[in-house]
């Protein structure tokens, strides 16, 4: 059900116009989803990974990584699905959805992903860049300590963003 969902929810974005929309509520969604992502890490008392390669499924003990092409259009993704760093992080949530399923005291973890999926569901576009998260159009986020720079920030209410 989880992974279901997952699968159908990346297909539905609209990959040809993502990288169209450009605003600060993008930069915000950035900013939460290293936000939960330090949140996890301070609360399953691991070592912190860089942001782009943290794979909370793998994290959690699910050492069957996918393959994203095996479960959505990666073609429709065109050059965004080619930015290895984007493609992993879909891979890690399917991965995590799946787990999910086999598993419903995961789901919560989830919730990890929703920010930086709604960047892609609202056509906005991350790229990250040396030392940087670039959301296109309107933020360069630091990484260099970005653990220590989110873990106290303010949650951002992802069911009150303005367009």
């Amino acid at each position: 059900m989880n992974l279901q969902a997952a699968i159908t929810r990346i297909n539905a974005i609209h990959w040809e116009s993502v990288g169209t929309s450009s605003s600060e509520i993008e930069a915000d969604l950035a900013r939460e989803f290293l936000r939960r992502l330090a949140l996890f890490f301070r609360d399953m008392s691991t070592r912190t990974l860089p942001p782009f390669i943290a794979n909370v499924a793998n994290i959690l003990g699910d050492e069957q990584e996918i393959e994203i092409s095996n479960y959505c259009n990666v073609e429709a993704m065109g050059t965004h699905g080619s930015n290895v760093y984007v493609y992993k992080v879909f891979e890690y949530y399917l991965q995590l959805a799946k787990l999910a399923d086999q598993d419903h005291g995961y789901v919560d973890y989830l919730l990890i992903y929703e920010p930086f999926i709604k960047i892609f569901e609202r056509e906005g576009l991350v790229v990250l860049k040396p030392g940087e998260l670039n959301v296109v159009g309107c933020a360069h986020i630091p990484l260099n300590h970005w653990y220590d720079k989110f873990i106290d920030m303010e949650p951002l209410d992802l069911n009150n963003l303005e367009e």
